[in-house]
């Protein structure tokens, strides 16, 4: 029996069809077997010694090839739970041009002993084809924020021209993020109105839904939002 098919085997006795049918309503695809993510956290921790040792597990999971939404999460939990910077970085490095959906990009954050491995997963991802790779950047920033200057990030949020959806979400998100790491630098950046009309709005939508924003910070945001057409 190999990986996949004892892990889709625990998977279907964990899941709850109930549980299925709403998320599917929230992800569309891949398809949904309706396991909680606590379960999955749960399930990737028990099983992970089963992998063998690291090259055996690199081994294992080079040839997992997920199929449902839950098999893609676990995959990313067991590359998480790897010691070796090596092999946890070529794993994520193949992974995250795989993520179907948002949900699995977002709760992908593999940690390295050595800080250049982040900062090399981060460059792979502001390239990417991939849309969920692409966003992968900004969501995987907002763990190493330290990997790039602010004045950089904001560069690369000016620039940013993919028009996809969950793209544009995670760089409204992380600039959210970083108002409240990093307000003057934030609202200097959003003063400029540098970035595309969406990211804008949204970003500064995120950062007025926020507790840890006051009512006047809120209210003195409006006057940066895009309201114009851009050509």
């Amino acid at each position: 029996m190999d990986l996949r098919e004892k892990m889709l085997g625990q998977l279907r006795e964990l899941s709850e069809e109930k549980f299925a049918q709403f998320s599917q309503r929230l992800i569309s695809t891949p398809q949904i077997l309706g396991v909680r993510t606590s379960a999955l956290r749960a399930l990737a921790r028990k099983s992970f010694a089963a992998l063998g040792g690291a090259d055996e597990a690199r081994h294992k999971l080079q040839n997992y090839e997920p199929i449902f939404h839950e098999e893609f999460v676990l995959k990313g939990f067991f590359i998480m739970l790897l010691k070796q910077d090596e092999a946890k970085f070529a794993l994520a490095s193949s992974f995250i041009k795989t993520m179907p959906n948002w949900a699995v990009c977002d709760m992908f954050a593999p940690k390295f002993s050595n800080a250049a491995f982040a900062d090399a997963l981060l460059k792979q991802a502001k390239s990417g084809a991939d849309e969920f790779e692409r966003r992968f950047f900004y969501v995987y920033f907002m763990q190493n924020m330290d990997a790039i200057s602010p004045k950089e990030f904001f560069e690369i949020c000016a620039a940013e021209s993919d028009g996809r959806y969950y793209v544009q979400m995670g760089a409204a998100w992380a600039i959210a993020e970083m108002f409240i790491k990093q307000r003057e630098i934030t609202l200097a950046f959003l003063a400029s109105k540098r970035a595309a009309k969406f990211v804008q709005n949204k970003a500064i939508s995120k950062i007025r839904d926020s507790f840890r924003v006051s009512k006047a910070e809120k209210d003195a945001l409006l006057k940066y939002k895009i309201n114009r057409s851009r050509k």
